[in-house]
């Protein structure tokens, strides 16, 4: 049985300490990269257009109507806003 893990204050982590853990293939309990290669990947396209580009195809800043508020904010907090309030009452009602 592997008990490869990592422990935070009593709790062990990523061991196979658990019956159905124990259950599972290696490859199932191998740690995962911190960003995933289609990432990576992107990201570095990214970059390497960014560094190509030339300084004035820059997009430029949105027009905003307050400072630092924009109007998609607004449209933003208003969705959210009232998907709460229908949920609270559907809850309540």
């Amino acid at each position: 049985m592997d008990t490869a893990g990592f422990i935070i204050g009593t709790a062990r982590y990523g061991g196979t300490r658990h019956p159905f853990r124990a259950t599972l293939p290696r490859r199932v309990l191998r740690s995962l990269p911190e960003v995933e290669p289609e990432v990576a990947a992107r990201l570095a396209a990214t970059a390497e257009d960014a560094a190509t580009a030339p300084a004035a195809e820059a997009p430029e800043a949105k027009l905003r109507r307050w400072p630092g508020i924009t109007t998609q904010d607004v449209k933003d907090f208003l969705i959210a806003y009232i998907a709460c309030l229908l949920a609270v009452m559907t809850f309540l009602g």
